[in-house]
């Protein structure tokens, strides 16, 4: 499984260079990023390659996803924890009653055995 992984991240890497390098003359062309405001002047960023672009954006919207996700999963491990205590403390219920189960049979089966012999 170890040995997929790499493959696959290799392959996956493989795939961005030739991504990059067969647009390599757009990416390392550089542009002014500039915000139209409401008020003002428009702002003007400094002039940089598309790739830190594509990256900046890339990241930005990569944090906001885990962000909005992380309260998904602290909600999902607080009800995984729940669930598994529900779980143990239903499965001692269970020892228990197994055990009640276990002593009333072997306590009526003699009683039993009586009752069967007359009929």
């Amino acid at each position: 499984m170890k040995k997929l992984k790499i493959v696959l991240w290799v392959i996956v890497l493989g795939f961005v260079a030739i991504i990059f390098l067969s647009n390599k003359d757009y990416l390392l062309a550089k542009q002014v990023l500039q915000i139209n405001l409401l008020y003002g002047e428009p702002f003007h960023a400094t002039e940089l390659p598309n790739a830190i672009f594509f990256l900046v954006f890339f990241l930005s919207g990569f944090l906001i996803a885990y962000f909005i996700s992380l309260s998904v999963r602290f909600k999902s491990k607080k009800t995984i924890k729940n669930l598994k205590a529900v779980a143990t403390s239903q499965l001692k219920e269970i020892a228990v009653l197994k055990k009640e189960v276990e002593s009333l049979q072997s306590g009526s089966s003699g009683h039993n055995a009586e009752a069967k012999e007359p009929s």
